[in-house]
């Protein structure tokens, strides 16, 4: 497979931290990637990504730095303190799941600090609360050497190395 933004994003990135997140919180906190913010029962956390920057490339690999957001939401008026103690509880737990899994771990990336989190962030929606979790992360793509192809009649390459390849439809 290519190398590609969305393919690093989702499948390298995203996907293993839901699955963290979706271990730590067994199910009770329903976890979605999406660009909008879904009504799903009584608190959801959304993930997705907000930016990408290129670091370097290295001799066989490429360093990118992701900025990966989630929006916790729960619903409930502003001034209920047990709906409040409970966000904080959960966005604590969050933060929690990032430090353990920091700087490689059983996740093929790193966590590039700790996240910057935003309490009671505005909304358009009512009757809910949002805090907004924004999550720096450090990926290393690493790809295969590649090689010159020096001659080829649509059924065999022959490498600049003398290696022989044969292409099947």
């Amino acid at each position: 497979m290519a190398i590609d933004h969305n393919n690093i994003t989702y499948e390298k990135i995203m996907t293993p931290l839901r699955d963290k997140l979706r271990t730590e919180f067994k199910g009770a906190l329903p976890i979605y990637f999406d660009s909008k913010d879904k009504e799903i029962n009584s608190k959801s956390l959304r993930i997705y990504p907000a930016s990408q920057t290129f670091l370097r490339k290295k001799k066989r690999s490429y360093l990118n730095s992701y900025d990966i957001e989630m929006h916790y939401v729960i619903n409930t008026y502003k001034s209920n303190e047990k709906a409040l103690d409970e966000m904080y509880k959960d966005v604590t737990r969050i933060e929690t799941v990032l430090h353990k899994n920091s700087n490689g771990g059983a996740i093929p990336y790193f966590y590039a600090g700790m996240p910057t989190i935003e309490h009671n962030i505005n909304t358009d929606i009512p009757n809910k609360m949002v805090s907004k979790i924004t999550v720096p992360v450090i990926y290393e793509e690493v790809h295969d050497k590649f090689v010159r192809f020096i001659t080829s009649n649509d059924k065999f390459f022959v490498t600049s190395s003398g290696s022989f390849y044969i292409v099947k439809n």
